[in-house]
């Protein structure tokens, strides 16, 4: 019987880690803003929304939203932006660009 109740519970968290859906906190999420194409946390432009692609592939729709992050680097907040726009946009595929900057290359 116990060798059941390890099982069960091993297999639930096995589960819970494995479904990772874009999920901001409702307090978070009410940190953002989005007028016209740009995107605001807490009031600051954190990103600007590119163009929309309707991509058509194996026989699928696939409705592509490509954002530009304000930052030179991948971190918290390029998490954040797309998770509020899967919100947004439930069915769409998001994609967060990070502007390159030369002068970070060079040591």
């Amino acid at each position: 019987m116990k060798k059941y109740f390890v099982l069960s519970v091993l297999s639930m968290f096995l589960l819970s880690c494995s479904v990772t859906g874009p999920s901001l906190s409702e307090s978070e999420s009410s940190k953002f803003a989005l007028k016209g194409d740009q995107v605001f946390y807490e009031e600051e432009k954190v990103a600007i929304i590119g163009p929309m692609e309707y991509e058509y592939s194996n026989g699928k729709f696939q409705l592509e939203i490509s954002v530009v992050q304000n930052s030179f680097f991948y971190d918290e907040m390029t998490v954040k932006i797309a998770k509020f726009l899967s919100l947004r946009y439930p069915k769409a595929k998001i994609e967060v660009k990070v502007p390159r900057d030369d002068q970070l290359d060079k040591f």
